[in-house]
């Protein structure tokens, strides 16, 4: 585990950190767009590349079937102790700091620095300005200080453990062993070591960061609830916007997921040296793999998670248009065999005339329609004029006859063909009908 699979393990997380890197510089710098995140991911792909490759060199590469004298690691150890210390919390911290930007993001959308508008002009001509150096200058001054921050909390980590000259009797020679320091094996700087770590390192980056991520998903939630209920958006407005909170909201869950499942071990295992002792040398090599793990794959949940989610997300939302689209036509086949039914029930209780009586009932709303029968027949411009009256004798309704007119009933015949053509096509799915 500390051989290959760390090796393996820093090679990989410092190509995906170079990677990200790149992406960042494209997506976020040169579009000018969520600058202030990308300070941050540029600050957590250093320090994670820093803690990597610190700790091939501080026992990764010992472990390796190298032909290397063990003498210059063992030199080089207390420097890359005190090192990976520092990259250690300053990633945490860097998590921590991305999380807070979200929140404060999600809180308060409207918070954007004013600066970046009048930036514009000069990222369009491709030169470097003062102003544009100065600004992204004032950005960095977070990272800067959660880096300062780091290097002060974890100085006394350089003198936690030296190198001295001692005698290997299998080799038959002198060479350089590691030892730990007076202060390393003093019990109040052990209890203060144990607590700061436990404070600043393991349980309280990581209770911050789950009542943060909670926040943020409640947040979204109300927003989205909100935007809809005052804005009264159509399904595919607040669908769009449901996506983008989905999005939102897994990428946190996976940040914290991984982070508490890649830390907890480090956590459990600060408990038990306070408590009865940490001895296991399996678990601690175990926690420390963990701990790679998590800085080698930081930044692939921040920049590549995006575009998986993203497909997911869309693929989703076409698996339920289909579904829609499917109960629509089974609501639509209900609907076409009930309508069926009334036409059929239609032509029967009208004693097939129910063309004539359609188009009676077109030329009783519109008389001027009456114009193209009159040279057919005198006797409709007569019923025009009585604007059909067929209120007789005792108020007993008569059926009309227009038989004698052929240019009436040829009209008549010919819409009961076109809505049974219709009806035809629409039970055999015909896209024609579409038109109709």
């Amino acid at each position: 585990m500390n051989g290959y699979l760390t090796t393996a393990c820093v090679l990989l997380g410092t190509i995906g950190n170079m990677h990200g890197v790149r992406s960042v510089h494209v997506t976020n710098l040169d579009k000018n767009r969520g600058v202030v995140l990308a300070v941050s991911l540029l600050a957590l792909a250093f320090w994670d590349t820093i803690l990597l490759w610190c700790a091939f060199m501080y026992y990764g590469i010992k472990n390796l079937p190298l032909r290397i004298d063990s003498d210059v690691p063992n030199m080089l150890t207390p420097w890359f102790h005190a090192f990976s210390q520092i990259a250690n919390t300053a990633s945490i911290w860097c998590v921590v700091a991305i999380t807070l930007q979200r929140f404060m993001a999600t809180r308060d959308p409207f918070r954007t620095s004013r600066s970046t508008a009048a930036l514009q002009s000069f990222r369009s001509e491709r030169r470097i300005s003062f102003i544009y150096c100065s600004t992204y200058r004032r950005l960095f001054r977070m990272p800067i200080f959660l880096s300062l921050a780091a290097i002060l909390l974890n100085f006394p980590a350089f003198f936690e453990i030296r190198s001295r000259q001692c005698y290997k009797e299998r080799e038959g020679q002198v060479g350089i062993d590691l030892r730990p320091t007076w202060l390393r094996l003093d019990p109040t700087y052990t209890m203060y070591r144990i607590l700061s770590r436990m404070m600043l390192i393991t349980i309280g980056p990581n209770i911050f960061i789950l009542c943060i991520t909670v926040l943020t998903v409640f947040i979204l939630k109300g927003s989205n609830r909100s935007r809809r209920q005052l804005f009264q958006m159509s399904d595919n407005l607040a669908e769009r916007y449901a996506s983008r909170e989905n999005m939102q909201t897994m990428i946190s869950v996976m940040l914290v997921t991984k982070f508490l499942c890649f830390r907890s071990l480090t956590f459990a295992l600060d408990i038990m040296e306070v408590t009865v002792g940490a001895h296991n040398y399996y678990l601690i090599d175990t926690s420390n793999f963990l701990v790679l793990l998590n800085s080698a794959t930081n930044c692939l949940v921040f920049l590549k998670a995006t575009t998986w989610l993203s497909n997911r997300i869309t693929e989703k939302q076409t698996m339920k248009r289909k579904k829609t689209i499917c109960d629509a036509s089974l609501l639509l086949g209900d609907r076409l065999a009930l309508l069926c039914s009334s036409w059929r029930q239609a032509i029967q209780i009208t004693s097939g005339q129910l063309g004539l009586r359609l188009l009676y009932a077109m030329v009783r709303k519109n008389p001027h329609l009456s114009a193209m029968f009159r040279q057919q027949n005198g006797a409709i411009e007569k019923v025009c004029e009585d604007s059909f009256n067929l209120i007789t004798n005792g108020g007993s309704r008569r059926s009309f006859d227009i038989v004698t007119n052929p240019l009436y009933r040829e009209v008549a015949e010919r819409i009961v063909s076109f809505l049974n053509e219709v009806l035809v096509m629409m039970e055999r799915r015909d896209p024609e009908h579409v038109g109709f």
